[in-house]
């Protein structure tokens, strides 16, 4: 297994009493840095095993399982053989540790089924924009994270159909791409291409396009909202991007999808 260390961490703090410090996607294959950490975080095992140790007893992480450490804890973990692959989340603020302990994690290792990638996925997308319309999001989706742990799913989903859920969530981020959807997801473009078109029927990239313009037409035609703010909300480079591609996939120009009701 090739190694990976891929991460983001949030550049502002939102007003509220607790916010994503970050998450990142690591394949490792020997200790991490030990260090004290203000904030909480999880840790969800992918593949591998993690030796993880809190207050002086050791715990192995298997995949399927999530790490806790509360804030102020140590952090001391490192493989337990081979190489550890896992993502992790940290929840900073002052009110963090009340937020995990009402949600019931507890420090150590508890069940929580397979990893939801998806989610961490989207969170390093929406941490690359520093607004707080994007930290809000970073925040569901860390919830989301969260909920999933505590209520460990019997069955899996497909990580195709991840990847799709991925790309329902996140098509508005300008930055979003196929290498991108790729690198999220540990995968070789080609093959993400191929598996996706298989599965679906249709090609990422295609599928990305398709969402983008559906979403255009559905925000021009139930708002006041403008070429420019539909562009910028789809994944758009700009207005005048926005309207070819509403030319290339309705044969029609703007002004005659509105007169026609098709906005």
């Amino acid at each position: 297994m090739k190694l990976h260390r891929n991460f983001i961490m949030a550049a502002g703090k939102p007003e509220t009493g607790f916010f994503v410090r970050g998450t990142g996607h690591f394949i490792i294959n020997k200790q991490e840095t030990v260090k004290i950490a203000r904030h909480g975080e999880i840790f969800w095992c992918v593949d591998g095993t993690g030796e993880f140790l809190y207050n002086d007893k050791k715990y192995l992480l298997r995949p399927g399982q999530v790490f806790y450490y509360p804030p102020g804890s140590l952090h001391s973990f490192a493989p337990a053989s081979g190489v550890f692959n896992y993502h992790w989340l940290s929840i900073d603020g002052p009110n963090a540790g009340v937020l995990f302990q009402s949600l019931g994690f507890v420090p150590g290792v508890m069940e929580a089924g397979s990893c939801p990638e998806d989610l961490f996925a989207s969170i390093e997308v929406q941490l690359q924009n520093n607004i707080k319309e994007s930290q809000l999001k970073a925040l569901n989706s860390a919830f989301e994270i969260l909920t999933y742990a505590v209520t460990p799913k019997a069955v899996a989903r497909p990580l195709l159909e991840q990847i799709k859920d991925f790309i329902d969530k996140n098509y508005g981020q300008q930055n979003l791409d196929i290498n991108g959807i790729a690198g999220f997801f540990q995968m070789h473009r080609v093959s993400l291409t191929r598996q996706f078109q298989e599965y679906f029927g249709v090609t990422p990239g295609k599928y990305l396009a398709s969402v983008r313009i559906k979403n255009a037409i559905r925000m021009l035609g139930g708002s006041g909202i403008t070429l420019k703010e539909a562009a910028c909300k789809c994944g758009f480079n700009s207005a005048d991007y926005l309207s070819k591609s509403l030319r290339k996939n309705t044969a029609l120009p703007l002004r005659e999808l509105k007169k026609n009701k098709v906005l």
